[in-house]
């Protein structure tokens, strides 16, 4: 069962495909690459490790920001007073393009304050195999101070074409084909 489920849309041009189309008369050379269409991320946010300590005592109440294309797409709960959180939390988001990065930002929760940055990492959708669930480790780091170990967020994911979606396309050269 997913806890969370939101749409993510970015369509536009120009779009991606792995294939080549040939027509007879007509050069495919310049056509347009075609993305397949939509594609579902589950995310699992496992756990987190060695998290920064950003309490007065030591400690943390850290939870965790997903975001696509400068979007939130989920939140996680707060885990109070834990540099090693247990989340197991589900999250299933729809992306249309895989070239926009998944970006995870750690937070430091404060009760009627700014919440402090503990670390942040992206995950390249890019690289996941599709169909297959991956397990992920990403180190946290902090732009303004790359060396500083902030710890590490430990996700599980797995990015699947969405069945039964087509997009019609309207090639240059007057083609017009639909991919599934």
């Amino acid at each position: 069962m997913l806890d969370s489920c939101k749409f993510k849309s970015t369509c536009s041009l120009p779009f991606t495909y792995s294939k080549r189309i040939n027509t007879i008369g007509t050069s495919n050379a310049d056509l347009p690459l075609v993305d397949p269409g939509m594609y579902q991320l589950d995310i699992t946010l496992r756990r987190g490790q060695n998290l920064a300590a950003r309490d007065r005592g030591g400690t943390s109440d850290p939870y965790v920001k997903f975001k696509i294309g400068g979007k939130e797409v989920f939140r996680s709960k707060i885990i109070h007073k834990n540099l090693n959180p247990v989340w197991e939390e589900k999250a299933c988001i729809f992306v249309d393009q895989t070239r926009e990065p998944l970006y995870i930002k750690v937070f430091d929760y404060d009760f009627g304050l700014q919440d402090d940055f503990m670390g942040s990492a992206f995950l390249d959708l890019t690289l996941l195999e599709l169909k297959r669930p991956t397990d992920v480790t990403l180190t946290l780091k902090d732009p303004h101070h790359p060396d500083h170990d902030l710890g590490t967020i430990l996700l599980s994911v797995i990015l699947t074409p969405k069945e039964g979606e087509q997009r019609d396309l309207h090639l240059p050269s007057g083609l017009h084909f639909a991919a599934v």
